[in-house]
């Protein structure tokens, strides 16, 4: 009897080896997120020289409410965020030196309309002297005349002659004398309206730069910063709050030696949290400025960039004021804007 070989039941049959497949998904899937990663930071660091792309701050017209002169804070009846009108009050001052200023003019304006009293009462008793002077004068000049012609007939004598003379003498000495008085009165007396006009002259222009300390401002619009606090010193120059006025619009920092060429007119795309808005660009201003505190970015450099201005051309969803809008995009702009969020974060 013929045994036949068993097979071990350990012993493995021979199959088929699988055919590999010529596409590899998952090779390809890392092979595409290697490749949109590249992208991405090319976009992220070299962007900005390709696309449009800036950052902007939402800014109106910028006045300065300051005071000439050095003064206590007495008063400010705005604060931040305030809407104001053109000669609006808008804070009360008081200064040392413009009360005594003030005090001192007034003073001197006193004196010096005393001495206008005084010196117009002399005038009028020169004037009413000067009439009894003539009267003496004629009275002497006749009694000289007929002091020569009772000479002549032999009824006056030589003596009774020099008398007459020496009083016609007297008298229009002192004639001459009253009239250079009262025309050096009058002399001094139209420089002492000149002296108390310059200083009503003087009084009015302190009281109106004074205006009792009140502060106005300049110009309707909404209080953007209150530098100064109640009871406080100013110098003159110091800003005391600042109003920005008129339609807002967006000051805008771009990059400097991108390859694209922005002109005025163009159309640009800006990015406020989930809104988009448009805006036209109105100006390029000719400088390179540095980036506010706002733009740059921590342990680095500081940077500068090229300004220019953009009109926001839907009014309905303007952002406040001082608002960081970002400007452009590109391949990933909103990955972008989320890199720089984390960065800054």
């Amino acid at each position: 009897m013929k045994l036949k070989n068993h097979r071990p039941s350990t012993r493995l049959i021979r199959e088929p080896r699988a055919i590999p497949k010529k596409r590899n998904l998952g090779r390809w899937i890392y092979v595409g997120l290697l490749l949109l990663v590249g992208l991405w930071a090319f976009d992220v660091f070299f962007g900005q020289f390709f696309f449009l792309r800036g950052n902007g701050l939402v800014i109106a017209r910028p006045y300065v409410v300051a005071s000439e002169y050095i003064g206590t804070v007495r008063d400010i009846a705005v604060r931040q965020g305030d809407r104001v009108e053109r000669g609006d009050v808008v804070a009360h001052l008081s200064s040392r030196e413009y009360d005594e200023e003030l005090a001192r003019l007034q003073f001197e304006l006193a004196t010096l309309s005393a001495d206008r009293a005084r010196m117009t009462s002399k005038i009028g008793g020169a004037r009413q002297l000067i009439e009894l002077a003539r009267k003496r004068l004629k009275s002497a000049a006749k009694f000289r005349t007929s002091m020569e012609t009772g000479l002549e007939d032999g009824v006056a004598t030589g003596t009774a002659l020099n008398t007459a003379y020496e009083r016609e003498y007297t008298a229009r000495e002192d004639l001459e004398r009253i009239t250079s008085d009262i025309t050096s009165l009058r002399a001094e007396l139209g420089a002492l309206y000149q002296q108390i006009d310059q200083r009503y002259v003087l009084i009015d222009r302190i009281e109106r730069s004074y205006d009792e300390g009140r502060l106005v401002a300049p110009a309707s619009g909404i209080i953007t910063e209150v530098s100064a606090i109640e009871s406080s010193v100013i110098r003159p120059g110091n800003p005391i709050m600042k109003i920005a006025s008129g339609k807002p619009y967006v000051l805008a920092y771009f990059e400097n030696g991108s390859l694209y060429e922005l002109e005025p007119g163009q159309e640009v795309t800006m990015h406020y949290g989930t809104k988009t808005l448009r805006g036209t660009v109105t100006s390029l201003l000719p400088v390179s400025e540095q980036l506010p505190e706002e733009f740059q970015r921590s342990f680095q450099p500081t940077s500068r960039a090229q300004i220019a201005e953009v009109k926001i051309a839907d009014d309905a969803h303007h952002p406040p004021l001082f608002a960081k809008l970002d400007i452009g995009g590109g391949l990933f702009s909103s990955v972008h804007r989320l890199f720089d969020w984390m960065l800054e974060t």
